[in-house]
C-alpha cells in the first residue's frame, strides 16, 4: 500500500474517532454527572490538546531512529 494511501487512511481514522465522541456526549455527560455543555467541553479541550501538541511531538520526535 502506498505511503499515501496509509497516511490518509491514519487521519480518516482518526478523525473519525474524535467525531464519534459528539453522538455520546448526552451518555458521558450523564456517566460523569454534568452538564452536556460541560462534557462537550471536555472534549474540545481534548481536541485542542492534540491539534497543538500533536506537531510539538512530532518535531521533537523526528530526531529518533523509526528502526528498532
Amino acid at each position: 500500500m502506498p505511503a499515501l494511501a496509509v497516511l490518509a487512511l491514519g487521519a480518516l481514522v482518526l478523525g473519525t474517532s474524535e467525531l464519534a465522541v459528539a453522538g455520546l456526549l448526552p451518555a458521558i455527560s450523564a456517566d460523569l454527572e454534568v452538564s452536556t455543555g460541560a462534557a462537550g467541553a471536555l472534549v474540545s479541550a481534548y481536541a485542542v490538546a492534540v491539534a497543538l501538541l500533536g506537531p510539538v511531538l512530532t518535531t521533537m520526535t523526528s530526531h529518533l531512529s523509526r528502526r528498532h
